[in-house]
């Protein structure tokens, strides 16, 4: 029994070494090690417990065959770790997967090639420094004999049997199990989205007399609103929020003619959860709402206005696909491989001028951008790589601060992106000042989340542990804007927001009362009251200053 309690410690220092190298939490570490240690002792003890010496050969295949699977585990989680900045939610994860085609994964591979290959090299390296221990271990015990199991022996090895049994009674131990983990999640994600399905069916259903939504429009005879949705842009990599490079020229220029708001971040790190809360009523104190209260286009519908959705993202893509299904017209001109296409955002340029041509008095128009989604190359034409290998002063201060010439290669990248995203975005601007003289019009852009692309660390990528990942652009163009003083403009462009509030400040732009309306999140009101944000469910405070409503 002694030389079962030295494999199983040798097991867990295996889980050791993934924790006091961060890729595993300690939470994460203590559960697993538990886990495996119960597996061990419960199966293994038992098999000694009754079969004595004869179970060695059996106890060996037990910890090869389950060392390597927590292992397997343990690496996993760590890649994640480092891909997402944090112990992502794994029906983000299973979101992401099942949002993606083959040509994406191959890409995503090659994006994430170096940390892949970090987290493979983890697990061989453990797990063959445990098991060659292991097999030392096992040739030292050889030939000796040892005294057969007795009552104190087969009493330990049922209690342990009985604890891991009992383990997987508590659903967070069980879920933690390793052979468990996905499958137990993805049944989980199936539910949820069965639901989700079914309620979006009732709230269609519920179209047809939506009398509860109190829904009235309070606007002119003709309107035009416009959402832009940008993808994982970060302010902190835009001129017009005072970053050292040109990466907005145009938006510059329009400069005098836009409302920049200054302080505004996500709801999430991800783009489904953020969006789930940007164009429903639920937000981040009631995640669930979107399940039981109508979206952004039901209002808009229930108000009598045609809705639009035109996309550069795949069609079949999870929740925002059913959302997108919900509009009058659906355009979406990325057939190919999705977020892992290079099919360039300028692109959406001849729907969205089909949608502005459109005769319908009262328009929605959502536009949802590829933006600067990794791999950051791809979401440019070649003539838009001004800042390649560049010699600036955001490339000297990268180098200060030790940022590998990866990272400083891949902003490089970001912020052509960007750039070239300033041009798409100036451009639809610019189509719509040009078809909309007769008619109110408004264009809100915001991105679903920000980036991290060697600002804070040496990481290029989605981030939900740090800033980058929240700080987004937000603008509002409107070609009935009316004369602010200085002071006024400065004031409404500081306040602090966050964007799982946007549809209030949406169906103000839309002139849409309601009961799902609230003023006091609509950030264009008189009636504005800010409120404390969160990220990554930490207080979230830009400067120092009181808490205000919650």
């Amino acid at each position: 029994m002694l030389i079962l309690f030295c494999r199983v410690l040798f097991s867990i220092a295996g889980l050791l070494l993934f924790f006091l190298f961060d890729q595993l939490s300690a939470n994460e570490c203590l559960k697993l090690s538990v886990l495996l240690a119960a597996c061990l002792l419960g199966v293994g003890g038992v098999l000694y417990a009754w079969r004595g010496n004869a179970s060695a050969s059996a106890i060996t295949v037990l910890v090869r065959v389950v060392v390597p699977v927590f292992y397997l585990d343990a690496a996993i989680k760590g890649f994640l770790r480092g891909y997402f900045g944090m112990r992502p939610n794994p029906n983000a994860v299973l979101q992401a997967m099942f949002a993606t085609d083959q040509a994406e994964t191959g890409e995503f591979f090659l994006h994430n090639s170096v940390a892949l290959a970090q987290a493979a090299g983890w697990f061989v390296l453990v797990t063959a420094a445990v098991l060659l221990a292991d097999r030392q271990l096992q040739r030292r015990q050889a030939g000796r004999d040892s005294a057969p199991p007795g009552l104190p022996q087969k009493g330990f090895a049922v209690f342990m049997a009985a604890l891991l049994v009992s383990l997987h009674v508590n659903t967070t131990m069980r879920r933690e199990n390793p052979a468990l983990f996905w499958p137990l999640r993805y049944q989980q994600y199936s539910a949820q989205l069965a639901a989700m399905k079914s309620m979006q069916h009732a709230l269609t259903a519920a179209m047809a007399a939506p009398r509860d939504w109190n829904v009235r429009y309070a606007g002119e005879d003709a309107r035009t609103v416009i959402l832009v949705i940008g993808e994982s842009t970060n302010r902190a990599s835009m001129s017009l929020y005072g970053y050292p490079r040109a990466t907005t020229p145009q938006l510059d220029a329009l400069r005098s003619k836009l409302l920049v708001f200054n302080d505004v971040i996500s709801p999430a790190a991800s783009t489904v959860e953020s969006m789930m809360t940007m164009l429903t009523p639920a937000d981040i104190g009631n995640p669930d709402a979107w399940m039981a209260k109508p979206n952004l286009l039901m209002l808009a519908e229930a108000a009598g206005y045609k809705t639009f959705w035109v996309s550069n993202q795949t069609r079949n893509d999870g929740w925002i696909g059913l959302l997108a299904g919900e509009a009058d017209e659906s355009d979406f001109i990325n057939y190919g491989t999705g977020r892992g296409e290079n099919n360039f955002d300028g692109n959406l340029f001849q729907p969205f001028a089909h949608a502005l041509r459109d005769e319908a008095p009262k328009k929605l128009i959502v536009v949802h951008l590829l933006g600067a989604h990794p791999s950051y190359d791809m979401r440019y034409p070649s003539r838009f790589a001004h800042f390649d290998r560049a010699h600036d002063a955001v490339s000297a201060q990268m180098e200060h601060q030790g940022r590998s010439s990866w990272i400083r290669s891949q902003r490089d990248e970001y912020d052509n992106a960007i750039r070239y995203g300033d041009y798409v975005l100036g451009t639809l601007i610019g189509m719509t000042e040009k078809a909309k003289t007769d008619r109110a019009a408004s264009l809100l852009f915001v991105s679903d989340h920000g980036q991290e692309v060697g600002y804070s660390r040496n990481h290029a990528g989605h981030s939900a542990s740090d800033k980058s990942g929240y700080e987004i652009p937000m603008l509002i163009w409107n070609n009935q804007q009316a004369p602010q003083s200085a002071a006024a403009r400065a004031a409404l462009e500081n306040r602090p927001y966050q964007t799982d509030k946007l549809d209030a400040t949406v169906l103000g732009l839309l002139k849409i009362e309601t009961r799902y309306y609230a003023a006091q999140d609509d950030i264009l009101s008189s009636a504005f009251l800010p409120v404390q944000r969160f990220m990554n469910g930490l207080r979230y405070q830009r400067a120092a200053g009181p808490l205000t409503r919650q």
